[in-house]
């Protein structure tokens, strides 16, 4: 499996795949894939990073254009990248790689530098649209602008100087007025957690989309000087949900991880002892509803599925591990030596929040009563003191991740999404997952022990019929072969029984990412 985790190069000129079936004749635009690409620093290369997650973000897509399919991809162009090529060393601090000093910089520059550090741009997780524009981001209050015609960086946004964020989820959501939200979180006066709205902007363009940017919600944290991890946050139509799940960020920590030579990793800390908690917003006025729900176990997320409101319940749709072991078996060393295993797998998980009826608070719901009365589901809500504990379902068997859905359906009741097992260690690892949310049946595409899937992307059929069934449409997923004799290849199934339609192979490496975006 090290073949899967070596580093990139550059395509930039665009290369003809080779397309082996019919592309749906509808299927037109790009299929833009962002993820870690360098992990190696120095002429000879002496220097590696630690961690997967380190590694300095490359770009790269398939435009597909009347059945004809060309793959290129690029490095992002960040200052972290740009410094780290010219040093030879990482002079930002990453997840689980230290920085160092940057000998490009003068004395004050330095010392300047340790008193107020600067924040990686290394943004390999995250991208989306936002109106003209679309934008690379990781969990920081920088994003970066990336042109999807050619892949080229352009200027930095810093929603610091817009909404005051120190750190940004890496996913924003979309309602179906076009108004996006981010979720984010201030740090230097006191720790908050802050909703952002940005509403659409009549002009089209994404600077004044930001310019009308506020924030919409203010969620204290509950702890001093720490801050609950997050990646995402669930959103249907009247709510919003953070789970303050607990891994602890230290802030304090956080400031002086350059001056003592520290990577990210060390100043987060697990804290099984405590439950998860799910804080439920208003998303017309951005209150906090009053009543806390806190779940019957611990447990650890990147991603939510959906969330949608039925019959007066929130459910919650999420993929959740028992803690974030995870995490720590993504450090290269152990990728590179085949050592990827691990007990801890991830899946699909369904919380059921009983939501106060008007004018109802907390005292007046029933104790020690089942307060979910939605019918054949094992999820339950039992009020215990001043809080409701929640129990979650299992929706399937284990072993997936990095979730999509049909974005019709995106906060509303719904049946399917899809996942990836990648190099996960269980029954799907290889696989592409379907999962259906009311029985519990997962069918799988996998085509061999070598070829690993990357994320999924749902588009729905939009010629010949009008679409009638949520799984009407098409998946699409890069596939990396760790042969190197083997191409890799884009990947086209039918999102109803995962049957292939077509593949277009290239001969040059398609790298694994993380997330990614059709346009």
């Amino acid at each position: 499996m090290d073949q899967l985790f070596r580093s990139s190069e550059e395509q930039a000129e665009p290369v003809q795949a080779v397309v082996k079936g019919d592309f749906p004749s509808w299927l037109q635009g790009s299929f833009v894939r962002l993820g870690p690409g360098k992990f190696e620093l120095g002429k000879t290369g002496d220097f590696m990073m630690n961690h997967w997650f380190d590694g300095y973000a490359i770009l790269y897509k398939f435009d597909i254009k009347n059945g004809k399919v060309t793959f290129s991809k690029r490095f992002l162009q960040s200052d972290a990248y740009k410094r780290a090529v010219c040093v030879g060393r990482p002079v930002f601090t990453e997840y689980g790689t230290r920085s160092y000093p940057d000998p490009c910089k003068n004395i004050f520059s330095r010392m300047m530098s340790s008193l107020i550090p600067d924040v990686t741009d290394n943004n390999v997780i995250g991208l989306y649209t936002m109106e003209d524009s679309m934008y690379v981001a990781s969990e920081t209050s920088i994003l970066i602008r990336v042109d999807p015609k050619d892949l080229k960086t352009h200027e930095k946004t810093d929603l610091g100087k817009f909404v005051g964020l120190n750190i940004a989820s890496s996913h924003v959501v979309k309602d179906e007025k076009g108004t996006s939200y981010c979720l984010g979180s201030s740090i230097l006066s006191g720790i908050k957690h802050h909703i952002v709205k940005i509403p659409q902007s009549p002009s089209g363009k994404a600077n004044d989309a930001w310019k009308k940017a506020k924030v919409l919600a203010n969620i204290p944290s509950p702890y001093k000087v720490n801050y609950n991890y997050y990646h995402s946050f669930g959103m249907s139509p009247n709510y919003f949900v953070l789970i303050e799940q607990p891994m602890l960020v230290n802030a304090m920590k956080l400031i002086s991880l350059p001056l003592k030579g520290k990577a990210l990793k060390e100043c987060m800390e697990w804290h099984p002892e405590e439950e998860s908690r799910f804080v439920v917003i208003e998303k017309g006025s951005g209150k906090i509803v009053p009543v806390k729900y806190k779940s019957s176990a611990p447990f650890f997320l990147f991603h939510h599925i959906n969330t949608y409101e039925e019959d007066g319940h929130l459910i919650v749709d999420i993929i959740a591990y028992d803690s974030p072991e995870l995490l720590d078996k993504l450090y290269l060393e152990q990728l590179r030596s085949n050592e990827f295993h691990y007990s801890d797998l991830g899946g699909g998980r369904r919380f059921i929040l009983p939501l106060p009826k008007d004018g109802e608070t907390i005292n007046e719901m029933k104790a020690n009563t089942n307060l979910v009365t939605l019918k054949g589901t094992k999820a339950t809500a039992l009020k215990v003191g001043d809080a409701v504990t929640l129990t979650c379902e299992i929706i399937s068997e284990p072993g997936y991740d990095l979730p999509t859905m049909n974005n019709s359906y995106y906060g509303k009741k719904y049946k399917y999404f899809y996942a990836v097992g990648l190099f996960n260690v269980g029954g799907y690892q290889n696989s592409i997952v379907k999962v259906n949310t009311l029985t519990g049946e997962v069918t799988t595409w996998k085509e061999g022990p070598y070829t690993f899937a990357g994320e999924v992307q749902f588009i729905p059929r939009t010629s010949g019929s009008t679409q009638v069934e949520e799984d009407d449409g098409i998946l699409l997923s890069c596939i990396t072969d760790i042969r190197r004799e083997e191409p890799d290849y884009l990947l086209i199934l039918n999102a109803k029984d995962l049957t292939e339609i077509a593949r277009a192979e290239v001969s040059v490496q398609v790298p694994i990412a993380i997330h990614g975006i059709f346009i």
